[in-house]
């Protein structure tokens, strides 16, 4: 007997969806693919439980004829194509005739369907890829697809999907990215009883974009447009001010298609050039209509790739169209303030609180609400305080009083509640401050060797040590804000970012969802306080949400960390007292690695007793 045979239509149609329906986003897309080939203008996406317990699309298109609908569910019976020579000119999104069969082998569906010449519909049940019901049913015109129980007969495939949320996440963004490749086509998606998402359907880009990126965004974006005798480009890239760590937002469609294309989006970052620094990529939605005959649609089995017959003319049209685009436009005030509707400046008044300076100056309410009672300061500073100033600001922040409140002698207090006690300056006996030179250096010397310290570098490490040791000790609290912020993302984004929201707290940031395609943002890490607040915010969030990692808040929290000891640190130029020297160099005697700043700069030079001994030549 022989080995080999032919695989049953079951075992067949299951192995098919491993390639087509690899997650419930997929299914999703391959029903709202035949809704648009079937010319609908409205297609709404209902989803529970991350589109394993419920599935449902539903369109306003031209149905299917009674007679064609158990066709439908038959592996490569479409109505797209019907020969090779069709493919190769083919303008509808599907076309292999699989997606039903395929979706049908691994759950339970019901079909409703109407034409719009015929007085009733028809309805069809499937599990497991066999046909249970036919009915005659009444219905409006077009299509309802409704999926249950996806994945119930294939328990390998469950075991790796991902949490509810992140399948949500996937679930709004084929949408998202269906309906801005179709602007005239309005889209609605409902996840566990709650809009995710609406587009207008009124054929506006523009539009769309709002909707999905939400208003900062499309503020910020600039129209692109550019033709040539084979290709026409359309579409909006955003300021660069606003570009992201990865390509997720990096979006093109060709001839209604969305695509995924790393040749389309290095032509994109080609255009941008320097405007974007290397590793971070733009925000652009792009659609180029051109002849099908120039692409090849079948190379991928979920049809999110192409092949283009001239891609380098593409892609130089695409870098040139860009450039122009930004050439125009980059310079004119299109990026709007993260912070308008709170707080866009932070001045430091006398009695040391925050003030938001709003688009309403007159408020003169605190950003930030009061804090628990701590053993440190109140005190926040302007980012443009005086260099003179520095010290005793950099002293404020740590709950230094004085009454000679510009001398640093306090900042090693605070350093020697950060470090273990009997560590000592390595190498080194006690220094002594000997003068100043050129208000850039300290001369010290500790009876064998002098050293040469730079004084902006070594007190830049003294505060980096005491910022950082505030986030390690866990005395980074959740600060509240008397104005919470608002920060607009993508429907898709919200979703991934609320399964974090309790890790995220435990460093001090706290949100919740706030309407549609908004999160409010209610508490900060105490240690952002005296910087940017919103942008940090803004920026902490996406790190999360690109690198997929709690520990991105940390991260992002470190990194501020070094620019705010670089800013609060005293500058070149900036004449010390005695005083001010010893303290500052007692409070480098307690830090683990005084030898470099933050930036990795030596903070000293040593020059030895014998060095010095030979350059005189005193010894031989």
């Amino acid at each position: 007997m022989g080995r080999i045979h032919v695989l049953e239509d079951l075992v067949a149609n299951q192995i098919a969806a491993g390639e087509v329906v690899e997650r419930p986003a997929a299914a999703v897309k391959e029903l709202i693919e035949n809704a648009i080939d079937a010319g609908a203008k409205k297609i709404q996406v209902i989803a529970k439980d991350g589109g394993l317990t419920l599935l449902e699309v539903q369109d306003d298109g031209s149905g299917i004829a009674p007679e064609d609908v158990k066709l439908a569910f038959l592996r490569h019976a479409t109505s797209k194509l019907r020969n090779l020579g069709d493919l190769s000119k083919l303008r509808s999104l599907g076309f292999r005739g699989e997606a039903l069969p395929s979706i049908a082998a691994i759950s339970k569906v019901t079909l409703r369907t109407r034409i719009a010449d015929a007085e009733e519909g028809v309805q069809v049940r499937f599990e497991a890829g066999q046909l249970v019901e036919q009915t005659p049913v009444g219905c409006p015109k077009g299509t309802r697809v409704t999926v249950q129980d996806l994945f119930y007969n294939t328990p390998a495939r469950l075991k790796f999907v991902r949490s509810l949320q992140t399948e949500n996440a996937h679930i709004v963004d084929v949408v998202a990215r269906a309906a801005m490749a179709r602007p005239d086509l309005s889209f609605r998606v409902q996840i566990d009883e709650r809009e995710a998402l609406h587009t207008l359907g009124d054929g506006s880009a523009f539009s769309a974009f709002t909707a999905i990126q939400g208003r900062n965004l499309a503020k910020a974006a600039l129209w692109l447009s550019l033709t040539s005798p084979d290709y026409a480009l359309a579409g909006l890239i955003v300021a660069p001010e606003f570009a992201r760590k990865s390509r997720s937002d990096m979006w093109f469609a060709v001839n209604g298609r969305p695509i995924r294309s790393v040749a389309l989006g290095n032509a994109v970052l080609a255009g941008y050039s320097t405007l974007v620094p290397k590793g971070r990529f733009p925000v652009v939605a792009i659609s180029l209509s051109m002849n099908p005959t120039l692409i090849d649609v079948n190379v991928h089995p979920s049809k999110t790739e192409v092949r283009f017959s001239e891609e380098r003319d593409v892609c130089a049209l695409l870098t040139e169209a860009v450039k122009q685009t930004l050439e125009k436009g980059v310079a004119s005030p299109i990026v709007q303030s993260l912070q308008q509707d709170t707080a866009s400046v932070m001045t430091h008044t006398k009695e040391g609180s925050i003030v938001a300076e709003t688009s309403s100056a007159s408020t003169g309410r605190s950003l930030l609400a009061a804090k628990p009672a701590t053993s440190w300061s109140q005190q926040v500073v302007h980012e443009q305080v005086s260099d003179k100033k520095a010290m005793q600001v950099a002293l404020d922040l740590f709950g230094v009083h004085s009454a000679k409140p510009k001398i640093i002698p306090h900042v090693d207090r605070q350093v020697a509640d950060s470090v273990k006690e009997e560590e000592k300056f390595p190498l080194h006996r006690q220094l002594r401050a000997v003068a100043q030179v050129l208000k850039l250096v300290i001369v010290a010397e500790d009876g064998e060797d002098i050293y040469l310290i730079d004084q902006h570098a070594a007190h830049e490490r003294v505060l980096y040590e005491a910022f950082l040791g505030k986030i390690r000790r866990r005395e980074n609290y959740p600060l509240p804000l008397l104005v919470p912020l608002t920060i607009e993302l993508h429907a898709a984004k919200i979703e991934l970012l609320m399964q974090y929201e309790v890790q995220a707290a435990d460093f001090g940031l706290r949100f919740e969802p706030f309407g549609e395609g908004v999160i409010r943002v209610t508490h900060v890490p105490s240690i952002w306080e005296g910087l940017d607040i919103a942008k940090l915010a803004h920026d902490a969030i996406y790190d999360l949400l690109e690198e997929r990692k709690v520990t991105a808040f940390q991260n992002e929290i470190e990194d501020k960390v070094i620019m705010r000891a670089c800013k609060a640190a005293i500058k070149a130029n900036s004449t010390m007292s005695q005083m001010e020297m010893d303290a500052l160099l007692e409070a480098m005697q307690k830090l683990d690695n005084p030898f470099t700043c933050p930036h990795g700069r030596p903070t000293a030079i040593r020059i030895t007793r014998s060095q010095l001994e030979r350059e005189f030549r005193r010894t031989l």
